[in-house]
């Protein structure tokens, strides 16, 4: 099925902007829903989700100050819808409960999709084991 729009998380964007395992995959995925004029949506909270990993790894030396600055640019200037509502608040908090989870970080991402009905995309194996019976939309790279 053919979508007009897409979502991602913090985990699968990271992989966009760190050379880690399935770096390569996320950036053919990104570059191909940039050709097919998919729009790429996330909540908010991304933007502050990835820089906070990127100036960690410039905490613990693992990257360099300016790559961290050239991320944090890109980031800023990323063909990436970021979206906030009350009901995506609503929606994130019912979600949390189902999964039983301690923060809403990973529900708020969910809750975008499921609001928006479009696949999620996500590198974090952990959240797509946990979400994938009740939420079929959620996709791992």
């Amino acid at each position: 099925m053919k979508y007009d729009q897409v979502a991602v998380d913090a985990s699968f964007l990271l992989k966009i902007f760190l050379p880690e395992d399935k770096s390569d995959q996320a950036e053919e995925l990104w570059k191909k829903w940039i050709a097919d004029s998919v729009e790429v949506v996330a909540p908010t909270l991304i933007a502050f989700e990835v820089a906070s990993v990127i100036r960690n790894k410039l905490h613990n030396q693992i990257l360099k100050e300016n790559e961290g600055s050239e991320i944090i640019n890109h980031l800023k200037h990323l063909d990436l819808t970021l979206f906030y509502t009350e009901d995506l608040l609503d929606i994130a908090w019912e979600i949390g409960g189902k999964l039983k989870t301690s923060a809403l970080y990973d529900s708020f991402y969910i809750a975008l999709a499921k609001l928006l009905k479009i696949p999620l995309w996500t590198a974090d194996k952990k959240l797509f084991q946990l979400a994938k019976k009740e939420f079929p939309f959620i996709n791992l790279l």
